[in-house]
This record gives C-alpha cells, sequence and structure tokens, in this order.
C-alpha cells in the first residue's frame, strides 16, 4: 500500500504548506471522503466509530508513518475545563522532509486542498449530515445534530 503512504505524506504536506493543523480526524475523514466522492478506490474499509467513519487500514499507515520517522506527531493536551486534568491529547502531524508529490494525480492534490483547510467542525457536519449511517456509534453525535440543527 506505498500508494496510501504517498497521499498520506501529500495531504499532511499539503495541510503544513497550507498553514492549517492537520488532525487525526480530518485525516479519516478526508480519505473517506476521498474514497467515496473523490472516486478513488483506495481500497480501504469503514466503519462507524467513536468520531464518525474510521479505518483502521489508514489509522496503521499513519502509525507506520509516524514509527518510521516521516512524519511527527504532536500532542496539544486536552484539558478538562472543570478539573483542569489533562483527559487526553490532540494528535497533529508534521512531514519532516518535503517532497515534490509528484507520484500523486493532480486531481487528489486538489481534492485535499479544498478538504484540509476545512475546520474539523465543518468536515464533521459535512459527513454526518451526507452520511448518518458512519455517525451510529459516535460519541459526539448529538453534539453535531445540534450544530446542523442550527
Amino acid at each position: 500500500m506505498s500508494y496510501l503512504r504517498n497521499y498520506l505524506k501529500a495531504l499532511i504536506q499539503i495541510g503544513n504548506d497550507l498553514g492549517t493543523e492537520v488532525i487525526a480526524t480530518k485525516i479519516q475523514k478526508i480519505f473517506f471522503l476521498l474514497q467515496g466522492e473523490g472516486g478513488k478506490n483506495l481500497g480501504l474499509k469503514f466503519e462507524p466509530w467513536l468520531f464518525g467513519p474510521y479505518s483502521r487500514e489508514l489509522n496503521n499507515a499513519l502509525i507506520d508513518l509516524v514509527e518510521t520517522g516521516e512524519v511527527e506527531e504532536l500532542g496539544k493536551p486536552i484539558v478538562d475545563p472543570f478539573t483542569g486534568d489533562v483527559v487526553g491529547y490532540k494528535r497533529s502531524y508534521v512531514l519532516k522532509e518535503r517532497r515534490d508529490l509528484k507520484e500523486v494525480e493532480p486531481e487528489v492534490k486538489e481534492f485535499f486542498k479544498k478538504w484540509i483547510v476545512k475546520s474539523r467542525k465543518d468536515i464533521l457536519i459535512y459527513v454526518y449530515s451526507n452520511y448518518p449511517k458512519y455517525s451510529d456509534y459516535s460519541i459526539i453525535k448529538n453534539r453535531i445534530q445540534e450544530l446542523i440543527n442550527g
């Protein structure tokens, strides 16, 4: 699945170049949309998960890029506003070495540019609105529904 690694690195680099945060949730949803709406058959299996569509294969490819040192994972603490305790980490990604991206098709690069600049909230609203079956197990489903309904 070297093409998947190339696509991941391309998305991360494009996001880094555009000065937008590249987080795990956005990566999952953008690849879900690339496969479903962008016409790219990546062979990824997406399932309903805690924050909407999720692919284990995609997550494993991302972990592999971090473990091989090609991508740096940054963890920003998520702090409970009431207790001050760190309750988790928001993971974002930075490509360690720039590439020329010639192995990634122009339409895929344009797709990535279109979606990576959108906020996490906007991407989630879009996905939850258009693909509700993938939000069945989501722990934020009700919150996103409130945003959708205005």
